[in-house]
């Protein structure tokens, strides 16, 4: 019988013994149930995802920063002598006292650089500062109401920090400018001259008590004078007017005056050495007292 030549179609027919090789080699297995995970095993696994998530996260933050331009200028503070011009006055004056508090070694070195003296002209601007607050600061239907009799109660109260305030800087600037601060006593003679006529403008006030610091600062302000008339009469190149000596006798008679009184010690005091000097004046030079013009009108 001839066999076919070519491809043989259709299925070959399997043999026992094939089909009991296949059965035997390969397995039919249950399906596996998957375990759950336990607590530790939880928390391990979302510790590892964790960790790749904020590495994930870095390496983009870090290709990030690199494709960030940066300049080559960086912002910096004004320099000392800049940021003192971009200051005001009332802040630096703040900042000043704040340094000169916390480092208290310093004071005395700060006072050394001061100027030894300072003009009138200095002491009534600042002076005039201070008196204007104390009016910027009174009720507006005050200001020129109750001048005879004085203000109230009210207005007081409203004013009272200025009034101190100004007192105390009148103080101090008369403090500065007599003897043995400073040796000049024609200087010091002009300042309480401007010092007093300041204070008499200070307002008056209806309570009595309400005038208790004005009075106060009077009565120091007699010490004062009385200080200032004592070393003028111990000056004998200052002394050598009797003009000059009579004028600031004179100008003293006039504040006391204006002020009902309360230089009347100052005043006692001057008249007392003026009175002296005169007749000493006049035992020494009894011809020259009789002639029109003087030698002393001449001196200054």
């Amino acid at each position: 019988m001839s066999q076919a030549v070519g491809f043989s179609w259709g299925f070959k027919p399997s043999t026992n013994g094939s089909s009991g090789m296949a059965s035997n080699g390969c397995k039919v297995m249950k399906p596996r149930v998957k375990r759950r995970l336990t607590n530790e095993e939880s928390q391990v696994t979302l510790g590892v995802n964790t960790s790749v998530n904020n590495v994930t996260i870095n390496k983009f933050k870090a290709a990030g920063r690199r494709r960030t331009a940066r300049s080559g200028i960086q912002g910096q503070a004004l320099p000392l002598a800049r940021a003192l011009e971009l200051m005001d006055r009332a802040s630096l004056q703040a900042t000043l006292l704040d340094l000169l508090k916390l480092h208290p070694e310093t004071q005395k070195t700060f006072m050394a650089l001061q100027p030894a003296s300072r003009s009138v002209e200095h002491y009534c601007e600042l002076l005039q500062v201070k008196l204007q607050a104390i009016y910027d600061n009174l009720p507006y239907t005050r200001r020129h109401d109750d001048v005879d009799t004085g203000l109230n109660d009210y207005a007081f109260v409203r004013v009272k920090d200025h009034v101190q305030e100004f007192l105390n800087c009148l103080v101090d600037c008369l403090l500065e400018s007599i003897p043995p601060q400073t040796q000049n006593l024609l200087q010091s003679l002009r300042v309480l001259d401007a010092a007093t006529d300041f204070l008499q403008r200070v307002p008056q006030f209806s309570t009595t008590t309400n005038n208790y610091y004005k009075d106060m600062c009077y009565e120091q302000l007699a010490e004062v004078w009385a200080t200032v008339v004592t070393h003028v009469s111990e000056d004998l190149v200052f002394s050598a007017s009797l003009e000059n000596v009579s004028h600031w006798l004179q100008r003293l008679q006039e504040h006391n005056n204006n002020c009902s009184g309360k230089l009347n010690k100052p005043v006692s005091l001057f008249s007392s050495f003026v009175s002296r000097f005169t007749h000493v004046k006049h035992s020494q030079n009894p011809v020259q007292d009789q002639q029109p013009s003087s030698i002393w009108n001449n001196l200054v």
